[in-house]
């Protein structure tokens, strides 16, 4: 799996390594414990191989292992993406910062003022990294952050020359990860094979460099081996899911079915880039950025047909819908075969509220069986209808062959609707972390822990959604509609 692709996410992470004792070249631990240095090293070697779950483990393990260790409880809070955990965690590492050593506090100083942890932000990480880079010369995760700083500015060959400075220290999976990457977006494709070859001799227990190895195969056009080594990832990791897609693809595509992403009408990618992004605001229940985006993608092509139907149906403004029907229907005949059936069935659904629609969802299965929209689509009706259960079916198929994090939202919803909670818990859960960014699913938790009748829960969810988005209001309603039941009277 690509480091760049995380690049946002480890940037907290990375630190947390680094400024952990005394100034030397190595990073040390102001734990008495050495199980729980040992289980920190380990969270930390988790973490830069892609695999959080494990991370997470062995962090909570540091901290039951002493919990005094405060830097312990920062790294556990960094793995926990829902934030109403990882400020509870957070405030238990709060009180053993006076126990931790120099570098500790410097660090932990930091986070605190970073909005990831809670605080107000405007922390310079990339000056924050250099500055631990000279205190800790060859700690290589600090060489190893430098290197995908400048890979991520597309400055190849200072970001090899990390890599490499990183390797001569010590043989590492991260750096290689990263070099094998950097090596195959420059078309060096035996170069990469032998990083990531390399990469796998580093560490055999892990799934990420199978799936890196997988993915050189897949550059190089051979499926065979691309999926025998996405196989590997996912026998080590059932959970690593990225293997698992690549998996489900290489069968369809060898079955000769089509699953290429749709060619959309308009010759824009700024457009269709917004209309994307609309679509995904929308199905996060974010009404107005959605409408937004939609905005966005017709002034850059107002040809494109998609954005205006998308307008008709977002709530927000009745009189931008009704025009927005009449050009959609407008602009139909010029849009592809697909764009063509889609605004069809969404107009007739429209006009006709109370009409069985399981023909025409039934047409549109046989002729798009592969497209994310058309099993969207069906497994809608099929909530409207009640029938949870097949609903339940599709969003489960979404979510393991397509990245699209809504899906597990509705998951939860249809197994609440069957009272199967603790699958639907764990549905939202699996929302937040997914989609940890946005305010709909802590919204969602909300709505379950009030189901639950834990109102102080709810009432915290709840409030996370409208803290993250001010425009969330209806957040914000349901957290004051909970304030005389979260803290019952006595």
């Amino acid at each position: 799996m690509k480091n760049n692709a995380l690049f946002i996410f480890i940037l907290f992470t990375l630190f947390i390594s680094g400024c952990s004792q005394k100034v030397s070249d190595y990073v040390e631990y102001s734990t008495t414990s050495s199980e729980a240095a040992k289980q920190m090293k380990s969270g930390l070697r988790y973490q830069d191989n892609v695999a959080q779950h494990l991370a997470r483990e062995s962090f909570q393990k540091a901290v039951d292992l002493d919990p005094e260790f405060a830097i312990a409880y920062y790294s556990l809070a960094q793995m926990h993406r829902d934030a109403v955990k990882r400020n509870a965690i957070v405030k238990k590492g709060k009180q053993f910062v006076s126990k931790a050593n120099k570098s500790e506090k410097i660090l932990i100083g930091n986070m605190a003022k970073d909005s990831w942890w809670g605080g107000e932000g405007g922390v310079d990480w990339s000056e924050e990294i250099e500055r631990y880079n000279k205190l800790f010369p060859k700690e290589i995760r600090y060489i190893n952050y430098l290197g995908n700083m400048a890979n991520y500015d597309g400055d190849d060959k200072s970001a090899e020359a990390y890599y490499k400075q990183s390797l001569s220290i010590k043989e590492n999976s991260d750096a290689l990860n990263s070099l094998g990457y950097l090596y195959s977006r420059q078309g060096k494709m035996e170069e990469a094979k032998d990083a990531f070859e390399r990469q796998i001799n580093v560490s055999p227990d892990l799934a990420n460099p199978y799936d890196s190895m997988g993915d050189y195969y897949l550059e190089k056009k051979d499926n065979k081996n691309a999926k025998e080594y996405f196989q590997k990832a996912v026998a080590i990791d059932s959970e690593f899911i990225s293997s698992r897609r690549k998996i489900w693809r290489i069968d369809e595509e060898e079955a000769g079915n089509d699953i290429s992403s749709t060619e959309w009408s308009s010759d824009s990618t700024n457009a269709v880039n917004a209309f994307m992004s609309g679509f995904w605001q929308f199905y996060n229940i974010h009404w107005s950025k959605a409408r937004e985006e939609f905005e966005k993608a017709v002034q850059i092509d107002p040809e494109f047909a998609m954005p205006y139907l998308f307008l008709v149906f977002t709530p927000g403004d009745s009189a931008r819908s009704v025009e927005a029907k009449k050009i959609a229907e407008g602009l139909a005949p010029t849009a592809s075969q697909y764009e063509r059936d889609m605004i069809e069935y969404y107009l007739y659904r429209m006009d006709n509220p109370d009409a069985d629609l399981s023909s025409r969802i039934s047409k549109l299965k046989t002729n798009y069986p592969y497209k994310s929209f058309v099993m969207i689509t069906e497994a809608g009706d099929l909530y409207s209808k009640k029938e949870y259960k097949q609903a339940i079916d599709i969003y489960t198929t979404m979510w393991e062959r397509f990245d699209f994090s809504p899906s597990l939202n509705m998951l939860g919803y249809a197994n609440m609707q069957l009272g199967n909670m603790e699958t639907a818990r764990t549905a939202f859960e699996d929302y937040i972390y997914n989609n940890s960014m946005h305010p709909n699913p802590y919204d969602s938790m909300g709505e379950y822990w009030e189901k639950m009748k834990k109102y102080q829960s709810a009432y915290d969810y709840y409030m996370m959604a409208y803290t993250m988005d001010s425009t969330f209001s209806i957040s914000k309603e349901r957290a004051d509609a909970l304030e005389d039941k979260k803290t019952p009277v006595k």
